[in-house]
C-alpha cells in the first residue's frame, strides 16, 4: 500500500515537472522567436554580449570625461573575467 502511493506520488511530480518544463519550453519559444539554441548560436551571442558591454563601458567613461581638456580618452580595457578586451577609440 505505501509503495503504491510513494510511487503514484512520484508519478504525479514527475508529470507536474514535465509540464512546468514544457511551459517553460514554450516561454522561451515564445519570446526569442527561435527554435533552438546551437552552439554557433550561444557562441555568437556570447561574443555580442561581450563587445557590447565593452562599448557600453566606453561610451559611459566618455560621458564621465566630458569635454575636459586635460583628460583625453584612449582605450578602455576589460577585466581578466570579461576576456582582457581592450578597445581603442580612433579619430
Amino acid at each position: 500500500m505505501y509503495g503504491s502511493r510513494r510511487m503514484t506520488v512520484i508519478s504525479h511530480l514527475a508529470g507536474a515537472a514535465e509540464r512546468v518544463t514544457r511551459a517553460a519550453r514554450l516561454f522561451v519559444h515564445l519570446t526569442t522567436r527561435q527554435t533552438r539554441w546551437g552552439v554557433t548560436d550561444l557562441y555568437a551571442a556570447a561574443m555580442t554580449a561581450r563587445f557590447m558591454a565593452a562599448h557600453e563601458l566606453l561610451d559611459k567613461a566618455e560621458a564621465l570625461v566630458g569635454d575636459d581638456p586635460d583628460i583625453e580618452l584612449l582605450h578602455v580595457s576589460q577585466p581578466i573575467w570579461f576576456g582582457t578586451t581592450t578597445l581603442h577609440e580612433e579619430n
